[in-house]
């Protein structure tokens, strides 16, 4: 019987994932199921618990991974993402969430970087595609209501 998420599966998903720099699932209790090039600690993800919130504050402050501050321009949950560098180099960012049934109806996150060439268009796609095939549902917003 299938139980929970497995790691092991979602990590060799990751890997094909060639064009996300960084990436890491993790659960609304902060639980990392696995990651891609991105070891962050609890303390640094839980502001990642908010990021749907408060729209304001979420672009305000931005995002910080892995000690890089990332700015934070697009608000269309259950996407949040944004960007840090310049026109000739950067990387981007986006944060998805939704339900799991496989672990009772938590929420879990994915968080992708991805560095130019490759840009929001491209990677975000891929991440909804992503979380859907392997994950969950992505949350339906209503956004009136934020």
């Amino acid at each position: 019987m299938d139980q929970g998420l497995d790691p092991a599966l979602l990590q060799a998903e990751l890997k094909k994932q060639d064009e996300w720099a960084k990436a890491i699932i993790f659960d609304e209790d902060l639980n990392v199921i696995t990651h891609k090039n991105c070891a962050a600690t609890k303390e640094e993800l839980a502001p990642y618990l908010k990021a749907y919130d408060v729209r304001d504050n979420t672009i305000g402050a931005g995002f910080v991974l892995l000690g890089e501050h990332y700015e934070v321009h697009r608000w269309h949950p259950p996407l949040v993402y944004g960007r840090r560098g310049d026109a000739d180099v950067g990387e981007g960012i986006s944060l998805a969430r939704g339900i799991c049934k496989k672990l009772n109806g938590k929420k879990v996150y994915l968080l992708i970087t991805y560095e130019l060439p490759i840009v929001s268009a491209r990677a975000v796609p891929q991440q909804i595609n992503f979380y859907n095939q392997f994950i969950g549902e992505l949350e339906k917003f209503d956004i009136k209501q934020q």
